[in-house]
């Protein structure tokens, strides 16, 4: 059987995902020129761990270590808001919004995330996590007087510091099909987080 490229995230809500949509389509008119590849709107999610290629045979394994995890977490909600770049302004390689954990329970529930994954044969995670939209990658020709233009232009952008909340109340496995115009993503498993508050 073919291996399946998977990764683990959360899900953005309708309206959440209406209002980064047209964010991103803002930001489009407002960094025309720059070389950059934007994310399709259905291609936006919160990754908590990236899988990669896997045996589809060992899903049931990972949906059963995902629903221990899970189930150590009650729903929470998260702000949305405020544009940053990776790996940093003066190289940025990804445009992202930010999501704003100051109670760590986003932090937390990618720790465990990554424990059971871990646990399975997955490598630990080696950078901290920090929880991004992505919105878009910068062009892998782009030079550096490019980048750097583009890092100063994003740094003078206003009004974005507050998008909205995401309700997060479950993880999903997401499969990711890798096509000539995009990644096409489809949700694999949803597992709701159960625990109490």
């Amino acid at each position: 059987m073919e291996t399946q490229r998977l990764f683990i995230a959360i899900h953005l809500s309708d309206a959440l995902l209406a209002t980064v949509t047209t964010t991103q389509r803002q930001l489009q008119r407002k960094l025309v020129g720059f070389p950059l590849r934007w994310t399709r709107p259905e291609g936006i999610h919160l990754t908590l761990k990236f899988l990669g290629d896997t045996d589809p045979a060992r899903i049931p394994a990972i949906s059963e270590a995902l629903a221990r995890a899970a189930a150590r977490h009650a729903p929470f909600e998260l702000n949305v808001g405020g544009l940053g770049m990776f790996p940093n302004v003066r190289r940025p390689n990804v445009l992202w919004v930010g999501v704003h954990d100051e109670a760590h329970r986003l932090r937390h529930l990618a720790a465990d995330v990554d424990k059971a994954a871990v646990k399975l044969g997955w490598q630990r995670e080696k950078r901290p996590f920090n929880g991004h939209l992505t919105l878009a990658r910068v062009k892998k020709q782009a030079g550096n007087r490019e980048r750097r233009a583009l890092g100063e232009a994003v740094q003078g952008l206003r009004g974005y510091e507050r998008l909205g909340t995401l309700p997060v109340q479950a993880i999903h496995i997401m499969r990711s099909q890798l096509r000539p115009d995009g990644a096409v993503y489809t949700v694999v498993e949803r597992i709701a987080m159960i625990g109490r508050k």
